[in-house]
Parts: C-alpha cells; structure tokens; sequence
C-alpha cells in the first residue's frame, strides 16, 4: 500500500478560463459516445478546443472506463469527483478495494476489467492497483468535489450530485462551499436531487448524478446526466459555457 491520502479532494478550487468551455455529464465508460460528443464539440469550434470539463462518474458500468480516463488526461480535461469515482481514486492510488464496487449498482466490475483486472476476490483485486498507470491515478486522485469555475468573468459551481437550499445558511456561497467540500463531501456526492431542490448560488450549479432523458436548465442549476452508460439508449451531454448550450449524442451517435 501507498500512504494515500485519503482527504486531498475534500476541498473547493477556482479556476478561471476563457471560453467557450465544455461540460460533460456522466460518462461511465463509454468511450464511443465520449469521442462521438467530444468531436461535435472541436467541430463548433475549429480554431480553438475547447477546454473539456467532467462532472463525474467517469468510470463505471460501461465497457471502457480505462479508455475514457486516458481520452482525458491526453486532452487536459478537468473536473470535479462523482461518487463512482470514490472507490477507483482510493484503489487507483493504492488506498485499499472497497468491494462495494463489485455490486451490479456500482458497476466496477467493468472497470476494473477495462485494466485487464479480472480477479474474484477482494485481496486478489487489491494487489492489483498498479495495473492503473500513473497519469490515471494522478487525474483521478486530484479531483476536487467541487469547482468554482469562471467562464468569461461569469461563475459556476460543478458539484456532481449538486447542493440542496437547505445546505445554505450564510449568505457567502464560497467560504460554505468550502466548508461543505471539507466537512461534507458525502453530501456532494451522493444524493438524488431535483434541479428545484437546489440552492441559488451567485451562479448557476452544474450537476450529473441523476439520469434524467433530457439536460435540464432552471436558471440556478443545470443537470447533464442523460443516462450514459446506464440506459442502453442513454445520451452523453455536454454543456457549452458561458452560452448554456447543451450538445448530446445518443448510443447510435445520433443527433
């Protein structure tokens, strides 16, 4: 075992980027639909890539987790963590195999096997933690539960389950969120939450988690998990910032 440190994404980061810029919905190891959406985006914006940014659940369920993590890293994408990513970044980094992940809901087993990882039992598993390279531990393992992401001066906050009303008390949406992301990141990661349940922030939240058929935008927040990797006839979303424009492309790379 590594000394893994198992609380460096309990934080809230800011980042500030030109746009446009691209946010993408839960992907769950599907590569196809990954390449497809991420080729209709280069191709609304030809004389600049846009930057590619992830809400979470990456990994999981579909066939090609390992794939989609490297198209990431060599695009330079980043992101926050979803909740199927709170197994794999603590096994990536050599922290211990929860075997939760084994279970149909979760899905690891078709991550792990997209890393040639095909053994039955847990301490069979967890010895194998180094069939994940290096550059995917690293981009797993540095994602933040939260970010505070600035779009041409406006704000965003992507948070994969997103944030409900009630988690808001104070009127200072940043030192609260990072109170969250530090004493609360459970709460960010896994409940189901309606874009109505959501707190009103000074810019909109951006979330996955919740498979929805359509991307939802209410103004205050913006949900973009449309059943990839989950549905066999799910899409993979993205939202274009600071526009708030959604591309989705569906199992048969339909329009």
């Amino acid at each position: 075992m590594t000394d893994f440190d198992d609380n460096a994404w309990r934080r809230a980061d800011t980042l500030e980027v030109a746009g446009p810029v691209a946010v993408i919905g839960d992907i769950h190891g599907r590569l196809d639909l990954l390449t497809a959406l991420v080729a209709r985006l280069d191709a609304l914006h030809p004389a600049r890539r846009m930057p590619l940014f992830v809400v979470g659940d990456v990994v999981d369920r579909g066939p090609d987790s390992k794939g989609v993590v490297e198209f990431l890293v060599g695009r330079g994408a980043r992101g926050v963590r979803g909740n199927h990513e709170d197994w794999f970044a603590r096994f990536a980094a050599g922290g211990g195999f929860d075997s939760t992940a084994l279970s149909p809901v979760v899905g690891g087993r078709a991550a792990l096997s997209s890393y040639g990882i095909d053994e039955r039992s847990t301490a069979a598993i967890e010895a194998r933690w180094r069939e994940v390279p290096v550059a995917h531990r690293e981009w797993v393992t540095s994602l933040p539960v939260v970010l505070r992401l600035i779009v041409d001066d406006k704000p965003f906050w992507l948070v994969h389950a997103g944030v409900s009303d009630s988690a808001f008390t104070i009127e200072e949406p940043v030192a609260r969120m990072h109170e969250l992301a530090r004493d609360s990141p459970d709460d960010l990661l896994w409940p189901s939450r309606s874009p109505e349940e959501m707190a009103t922030l000074d810019g909109p939240i951006v979330s996955g988690h919740v498979c929805r058929r359509e991307p939802i935008d209410e103004g205050h927040a913006i949900a973009i998990d449309t059943g990839c990797g989950v549905w066999d006839d799910g899409a993979l979303t993205a939202v274009v910032l600071p526009r708030r424009r959604f591309v989705s492309v569906f199992s048969e790379h339909g329009a």
